[in-house]
């Protein structure tokens, strides 16, 4: 089943509770899930509503991926995993933009009105965040063929790929809320600390767009076993190249972050001079997303999984 074009075809949008809902009804009809054993399950904060396929609290390996998408950005949210300072300047510029933007406009009503400087930093503050809110909240993204469909896809298609022998050791979530601060996993390893702290997690996020594949592991991970036969079992061809970089020195904001053992998987586009970068996100130009990634990936796990 090709799920990168079902779920782009039939949940677009996972934003609104409504939406996510439509969302896990469907999934709840899927043979695999029904296979696996598919629950939903809500953090004890109650703002989350994860996805659990299997049991990931006794589970060898995790896969994961989120499966809510984001606002519509004016600026689109270019990932750029191994340059720390292109990445920051990237994220800076914008920010920047929008203050001076504000500041304009507060000098400008202060100066016309003679306000002091209290009513300057007021307006200036309601000025910046009011914008802030317009160009990265306020307005639903409507294609997220990368960001994050092709995650959920890859998740959904390596649990039909595997075989029913495998499904002890294997166990998937859905994560919620990511496009908020990584909520969903966030509160998730807050309440399974104890059981998830040396579970091996695999996270897939933005995997469509790009022939580089990137694995950026937690240091805890780094130290597996499985972590070098992951190395072995993921190897470049002639239509894709992989990576495999630590934490250190990466600019990579996922859910994998918040697991020890955590382990981000993306693809990326490489530029002349190197530089590894993913286009496109949070904007509606993200309509790139290729099912080969996704075959690509998921046989290469199932090469890891056999290895267990």
């Amino acid at each position: 089943m090709n799920y990168l074009d079902d779920l782009t075809r039939n949940h677009p949008i996972r934003r609104t509770v409504a939406q996510k809902q439509v969302f896990i009804k469907d999934l709840l009809r899927l043979p695999a899930c029904r296979r696996i054993g598919i629950r939903t399950e809500r953090t004890k904060d109650g703002k989350n509503q994860n996805i659990i396929l299997g049991d990931p609290l006794h589970a060898k390996v995790v896969y994961t991926a989120h499966y809510d998408t984001p606002a519509a950005a004016l600026f689109p949210n270019i990932m750029i995993p191994r340059n720390q300072v292109l990445f920051l300047l990237v994220q800076l510029l914008p920010v920047l933009l929008l203050v001076g933007i504000a500041l304009a406009f507060s000098y400008l009503i202060s100066a016309a009105f003679d306000f002091d400087s209290t009513v300057l930093l007021v307006s200036f503050l309601i000025l910046y965040y009011s914008l802030y809110y317009l160009l990265y909240r306020a307005f639903t993204n409507r294609n997220n063929r990368n960001d994050n469909t092709s995650g959920v896809a890859t998740v959904l298609a390596l649990a039909e790929q595997l075989q029913d022998d495998r499904l002890g050791g294997v166990a998937f979530i859905l994560f919620d809320n990511e496009e908020k601060g990584k909520k969903g996993s966030k509160a998730y390893m807050k309440d399974h600390s104890e059981e998830m702290k040396d579970r091996l997690l695999i996270n897939f996020d933005c995997v469509g767009n790009g022939e580089n594949i990137l694995f950026i592991a937690m240091p805890q991970a780094e130290k597996r076993a499985e972590f070098q036969r992951l190395q072995e079992q993921f190897v470049s061809n002639e239509a894709y190249h992989v990576y495999f970089y630590p934490i250190k020195g990466s600019e990579s904001n996922s859910d994998y972050k918040n697991f020890p053992c955590g382990i981000g998987c993306m693809a990326c586009k490489k530029s002349k001079r190197g530089v590894f970068y993913t286009p496109r996100i949070h904007t509606r130009y993200d309509v790139v997303s290729n099912a080969e990634n996704i075959d690509f990936i998921v046989a290469s796990m199932l090469r890891f999984l056999r290895e267990l």
